[in-house]
C-alpha cells in the first residue's frame, strides 16, 4: 500500500472531529435547551457520555501505539544479509514465524506488522485508521474500543432526545430553528449509525475472541487454534483491564534499555509477553 500523501493524511481525522464536535455542540445549544429546566440530569448525563467520548478519542489519536524504535543507524548493516527472512518462536504449542523487517532491521514480534502509512512497525497491529490520523495497536486500542462503545451510546442517546424533544416541542412548528437543528441532527446520526455501529459490533466479536483486525482480515488462526486466545471472558478483561505497557520511543534515549530492546526484538523473542503464556 502505498505511503498516505501528507496533506491530504490530516483530512478525515479533522472531518470526524469537526463532525463529532459539531453535532454535539449544536445538540447541548438547541435540543438540550428543552431539558435544562424540566430534566436536569440530562445534560448532565450526557455531558458525561461526551466527556468519555472525548477522552478516549483524544487518547485513541494522540497516544502511541507501541511503535518499536528503528534500528539505529551505527547497527551492522551486515545482519541484513546474514539474516534469514523468517525465524520461528512456539507459543502456547503452536509455531509462529517472525518475519525479518528490511526497513526496521529487526525481527517483527508475533502479532508485530510493519504499517506502510506509518512507517513504523506497531506492536500487537490492529489496523491504521485514518479516522484517529493513528496506527491500533497494543498500548491504544482500549482507548479506540471504549471510544466506539462510547460513540455508539452518545450516538443512541443524542437521536433519541432529540426525538423526544420533536414530539414534545410545546407548539412549535418544525420550521423553527430548534426543531430543524434536531431534525439535522438526527439525519446525520441516521447516515452514520449502520458504519458505527457495525464496526462497534465487529470489535466486539474481535475482543471476544482474541484477535486483531490484521489477524482477521488476513485469515490467521481462522482454521485452527489460536495461541494468543485467553477465553472470551479474559479476552474482554485483559483488553479492558489489562496492564498499559510503555512506550519504547520515551525510553530508546535510554542505552541500557535501547540496548535491551535490540536484543529483544533483533535476536530472540524470549522475552515477548505473548510468549509462553
Amino acid at each position: 500500500m502505498p505511503k498516505c500523501d501528507l496533506k491530504t493524511r490530516y483530512i478525515p481525522a479533522t472531518f470526524a472531529w469537526t463532525l463529532l464536535l459539531g453535532t454535539t455542540s449544536l445538540f447541548f445549544y438547541f435540543p438540550c435547551q428543552y431539558y435544562l429546566l424540566r430534566h436536569p440530569w440530562v445534560p448532565a448525563y450526557q455531558g458525561v457520555i461526551t466527556f468519555f467520548v472525548l477522552a478516549n478519542f483524544t487518547l485513541a489519536t494522540f497516544m502511541d501505539p507501541g511503535v518499536i524504535p528503528k534500528a539505529p543507524p551505527d547497527e551492522d548493516r551486515e545482519d541484513d544479509f546474514r539474516a534469514p527472512l523468517y525465524r520461528s518462536v512456539e507459543i502456547n504449542g503452536i509455531t509462529v514465524r517472525m518475519k525479518w523487517c528490511v526497513t526496521c532491521k529487526f525481527y517483527r514480534p508475533p502479532r508485530c506488522s510493519h504499517c506502510s502509512v506509518c512507517n513504523h512497525c506497531i506492536e500487537t497491529f490492529d489496523h491504521h485508521c485514518p479516522w484517529v490520523n493513528n496506527c491500533i495497536g497494543r498500548r491504544n486500542y482500549r482507548f479506540f474500543f471504549f471510544f466506539l462503545i462510547s460513540l455508539s451510546i452518545h450516538m443512541l442517546s443524542i437521536f433519541g432526545l432529540s426525538l423526544y424533544f420533536i414530539m414534545n416541542n410545546n407548539g412549535k412548528t418544525l420550521t423553527e430553528v430548534e426543531p430543524i437543528v434536531s431534525m439535522v441532527i438526527m439525519g446525520v446520526i441516521a447516515l452514520l449509525a449502520i458504519p458505527i455501529f457495525g464496526l462497534t459490533g465487529f470489535h466486539m466479536v474481535l475482543v471476544s475472541r482474541g484477535r486483531t483486525t490484521n489477524e482477521q482480515v488476513t485469515g490467521k488462526f481462522t482454521g485452527g487454534y489460536n495461541p494468543f486466545s485467553r477465553g472470551c471472558w479474559n479476552n474482554c478483561c485483559y483488553t479492558q483491564f489489562g496492564p498499559q505497557y510503555p512506550s519504547y520511543l520515551l525510553i530508546q534515549e535510554n542505552a541500557l534499555v535501547r540496548a535491551f530492546c535490540r536484543q529483544r526484538y533483533r535476536i530472540i523473542v524470549h522475552y515477548h509477553p505473548e510468549v509462553g503464556q
